[in-house]
């Protein structure tokens, strides 16, 4: 189920970004500084964007996908489960994890599986 698959996302992503969070922010305080901050957050993010790229082709494999491309797919869920969401919640919104995991899998499912639960199959994204 689609529904699940978000929900080990959600919950996955938070555990992984609470046990690094330190890490985290050692990087998001160097990129500014540091001399290749760009390719030093690709290197950080790569694996992570790949998992998500995995996530968002098994959300597509059963009928009817999301009403957005994959890579729009892989796009949204690292808007939403990548480092700087999370951060953003957390650190600068002062969200529990918990709280900002919740939120974050109920936005998830609703924008990605709203059209399972209506009958639009002629509605996707401009």
């Amino acid at each position: 189920m689609p529904e699940k698959v978000l929900e080990a996302l959600a919950h996955g992503t938070r555990l992984r970004n609470q046990s690094q969070f330190a890490v985290h922010e050692a990087i998001h305080k160097a990129l500014p500084v540091h001399e290749d901050g760009e390719a030093l957050w690709e290197r950080a993010t790569a694996a992570y964007r790949d998992a998500l790229r995995t996530v968002a082709r098994h959300l597509h494999t059963p009928d009817p996908a999301p009403p957005c491309p994959v890579e729009e797919t892989v796009d949204l869920l690292w808007y939403w489960f990548g480092s700087l969401g999370w951060r953003r919640l957390v650190v600068e919104g002062g969200w529990t994890w918990e709280r900002a995991e919740g939120v974050l899998r109920r936005i998830a499912v609703a924008v990605l599986l709203w059209h399972r639960l209506v009958s639009l199959e002629h509605v996707r994204f401009a």
